[in-house]
């Protein structure tokens, strides 16, 4: 079978492998070049990594080899540490991952497209035997073919944006803040050695009447790292084509 993956994130590169072990002829489109990515440490839990060592033990056994492993979460409220131990979590930089996947299919055979936009799905469906769509939140492919996928897109109600710390927090660690404007949340955790995650989120009213909607990436970051000072050790943090945006469903 041919298959064509529109999207070279996690996802696409993902399936791709798969469906390469299984023998079929995969080709993947990829916009960006391979070490083109945003943001910084993605998370998986021990149940995620169950699935994938029982799908692809290369893959399984290459991201072993990377990854920052901890067991608890930590809960920060008006002063308060509450910690619940047990919980399995490892995390690694997605450009490591993206860099892990692209090996793995590469091996498999897989002819990775990069700094190639894709046709539309639906022209590739005229010689492939399967499209996968995987171009993320805003997919075009999704947009596209609205009237026969009668998509639903629900957009959170809160603010987050995705930034970083260059140091190792020491669990998954939530702590809240009540600002004048109302209530922030930070979340965080490590990815490496020395460097972790920091997601801040907010209602969108909050969000609005603390200024941050006029605040840039690197504003945004000072802003958000005099927030959580405490938590961050008076560390700053940075960004990586961050920018305040909303969950969607």
């Amino acid at each position: 079978m041919r298959v064509a993956v529109v999207g070279g994130g996690p996802g696409g590169l993902y399936a791709a492998a798969l469906l390469a072990r299984q023998g079929h002829r995969v080709e993947v489109w990829e916009r960006g070049a391979p070490d083109d990515t945003f943001g910084f440490g993605v998370v998986l839990s021990d149940d995620t990594l169950g699935g994938i060592e029982r799908a692809d033990t290369v893959v399984h056994a290459a991201l072993g080899a990377e990854f920052v492993r901890w067991d608890d979460v930590e809960v920060v409220h008006r002063d308060r540490l509450l910690t619940s131990g047990g919980h399995g979590f490892a995390a690694l930089g997605r450009r490591r991952l993206l860099e892990i996947l692209h090996e793995r299919c590469a091996g498999l055979g897989v002819r990775l497209r990069f700094r190639s936009p894709a046709p539309d799905a639906w022209a590739l469906a005229k010689t492939y035997d399967l499209v996968v769509a995987a171009d993320g939140v805003h997919s075009a492919t999704r947009e596209s073919g609205a009237a026969h996928f009668r998509p639903t897109v629900t957009e959170g109600r809160c603010r987050y944006i995705w930034l970083a710390a260059d140091f190792a927090f020491d669990a998954f660690r939530f702590e809240i803040a009540e600002t004048a404007h109302g209530v922030a949340q930070l979340h965080a955790y490590p990815y490496s050695a020395d460097s972790s995650t920091v997601i801040v989120e907010m209602r969108e009213e909050v969000w609005r009447a603390s200024g941050l909607d006029l605040c840039d990436e690197e504003e945004s970051a000072a802003r958000c790292a005099k927030l959580f000072a405490d938590a961050l050790r008076g560390r700053p943090l940075r960004g990586n084509r961050s920018a305040w945006t909303r969950f969607r469903t």
